[in-house]
């Protein structure tokens, strides 16, 4: 965990009014970027050179062109071209000449500027760990500051000061309890595996449910009508007008701080239980924007996550192919509570309907990430640099060798999940943040997925077991008349192509394969190179489903992919944007 320097304090405030810093230079890079990498502004590369102008203003940048065509530059040479000289972007000038609204360019200005606040922050008060490679896996979701490594709002935490910023970030490791929530049974819609008493029994312990109820029942003299719900303690203040009519009703009874201790992770609202780390991760939601995202939680996922997961869960267990190789598994999302009119007619002015993204949770199984012979690993830990100038994995790469090992990471980690697409019909968005290595002193083993509940996706006719897939129609009205391509069912395998791209290798490994380049003269093309050698070795190994691959056109020249900024500058949060780029996986 980063230890939190006080005395550093007083900096903050001078870094704030910096030109220069640190974190406003990698927010710059981060931006242009994927200005270019998206296609939004057009550019001339030549000889190591990015030229290129928004609006009126004309820029230089300095980098390459990295697989798939990511752009990498180089954060200390971003210029603005001025007459007879180059000067230091200024952030406002190059946002307002952006193609988007006005409204839309002040948000963005604001997420980016909160973003290099809390960067800084990070700098002033938190002490260096001198090496993360020792850390245990609760220790690695405090200690990993760096955040999302394409996206240039990757800590804009929108509504977060810098005391909450202490409080609830990730990076600073404090620890808080649940604030819980006792609300009216008909506004509630859960999916628990046990009987309701059982359950919070086993979720909270004799004391804590012993605590709330007493609270309870001095509340109000209809205890029995309420159920539970928890919320961070930072979506409760945020939402304090907001409860105050439901609270005034006595629909919800405001219980307060109770509980074992909690910590965020990388995702900010999913929560690792501190004094009990064997129980459930808690997953709840936060009105806050962070990279391309409000961070509440789709209502109707929350009853329908033990589902996919029960679904996921059996299809693992019945393949002789996983079983076999023990390589995949996955955080089971075993149950949801949501806050849910009874009247699916009602208004959507009702506090219910308003509130329901809000306020919900799921559980997620920990047992996955604890003990046995080997460790787990934050997936964003393997493109870390160190305090001593060498990447985490160096000690890794120096014992096993570049060909041996990262042959091994693809085995346990990039062929697991192509499994699951090309032998169920079944694409899930592993990036980084929701994939965990099992490794045993360094040597990948194992690949824990989680965080499926919004994001799996399949084609009815590519299902290998359609008569395994839940009824989606029956567990939530939105389903029943909702097109293709709004939830889980697309109309095309190509969706399911990109997804995993997108995720897997797009902006997670390549990463991973330009690090390698950096550090170890290890080709990005001979990265990919093994990778498209594993996948052939796997579907020579593959008779029996070789046509379903082929479905899957995995080698195609050009490919789409998703457009975060694009999508980030249109203003419209449910549309997707895409843009073409090469595929390296293409033969030459």
């Amino acid at each position: 965990m980063n230890q939190l320097n006080v005395e550093t304090s007083t900096k903050l405030a001078h870094r704030q009014h910096g030109l220069n810093s640190a974190a406003k230079s990698r927010v710059i890079k981060q931006l242009v970027e994927a200005l270019l990498f998206e296609q939004l502004v057009p550019y001339h590369y030549t000889n190591g050179n990015f030229w290129f102008s928004v609006g009126d203003t004309r820029y230089i940048a300095r980098g390459h062109i990295s697989s798939f065509g990511r752009i990498r530059l180089d954060a200390t040479y971003i210029k603005q071209i001025a007459p007879f000289k180059t000067a230091t972007i200024d952030l406002p000038t190059l946002i307002n000449a952006l193609p988007a609204s006005d409204a839309t360019k002040d948000q963005l200005l604001k997420e980016l500027s909160q973003t290099i606040g809390f960067s800084e922050w990070n700098d002033a008060h938190l002490t260096p760990i001198k090496s993360r490679r020792d850390l245990n896996y609760s220790a690695l979701e405090s200690a990993i500051l760096e955040g999302h490594p394409y996206h240039p709002c990757f800590k804009a935490r929108t509504g977060f000061s810098l005391s909450d910023h202490a409080s609830y970030s990730p990076e600073a490791g404090s620890e808080f309890k649940l604030h819980w929530l006792a609300i009216k049974r008909q506004f509630l819609a859960a999916n628990l595996p046990t009987e309701e008493d059982c359950f919070w029994q086993q979720e909270l312990g004799e004391s804590t449910l012993t605590t709330l109820r007493q609270r309870l029942q001095v509340l109000t003299p209809d205890s029995q009508e309420y159920g539970l719900l928890p919320i961070h303690p930072w979506q409760r203040n945020k939402l304090s007008t907001a409860l105050s009519q439901p609270i005034n009703n006595k629909e919800i009874i405001d219980l307060g701080e109770c509980g074992d201790s909690y910590q965020a992770t990388i995702s900010v609202r999913t929560l690792l239980n501190i004094t009990s780390p064997q129980k459930a991760h808690v997953k709840l939601p936060m009105n806050m924007v962070n990279t391309s995202s409000l961070r509440t939680i789709e209502p109707h996922s929350v009853t329908t996550a033990p589902v996919i997961s029960n679904w996921l869960d059996t299809l693992i267990k019945q393949d002789s192919w996983y079983q076999k190789r023990q390589n995949f598994a996955i955080q089971h999302e075993y149950a949801g509570i949501v806050v849910r009119h009874p009247n699916v007619a009602a208004g959507s002015e009702h506090w219910a309907n308003k509130l329901s993204p809000s306020l919900s949770v799921i559980f997620r199984n920990s047992q996955p990430l604890q003990g046995g012979h080997t460790d787990a690993l934050p997936f964003a830990a393997l493109s870390l640099v160190e305090q001593d100038g060498l990447p985490f994995i160096d000690p890794w790469i120096n014992k096993y060798g570049c060909e041996a090992w990262l042959t091994q990471l693809i085995e346990a980690t990039i062929i697991p999940v192509w499994h699951l697409l090309v032998k169920h019909g079944i694409a899930v968005e592993a990036h980084a943040q929701n994939m965990i290595l099992r490794h045993q002193h360094g040597w990948p083993t194992s690949v824990v997925l989680r965080d499926f509940h919004e994001s799996v996706e399949y084609v009815e006719d590519y299902l290998a077991q359609p008569k395994l897939k839940p009824h989606f129609a029956e567990l939530h009205h939105d389903y029943v008349h909702a097109p293709d391509n709004q939830y889980y069912w697309m109309s095309q395998v190509d969706a399911l192509r990109e997804l995993l791209v997108d995720t897997l290798f797009v902006y997670n490994l390549t990463d991973v394969a330009t690090l390698m380049q950096r550090f170890y003269h290890y080709e990005e093309t001979q990265f990919w190179q093994q990778v498209t050698n594993t996948l052939s070795a796997y579907e020579k190994n593959s008779p029996s489903w070789r046509s379903r691959i082929h479905k899957i056109d995995l080698l195609a020249p050009k490919i789409q992919t998703e457009s975060l900024l694009a999508k980030k500058l249109s203003g419209q949060g449910a549309q997707e944007f895409h843009h073409t780029i090469p595929n390296p996986l293409h033969p030459l």
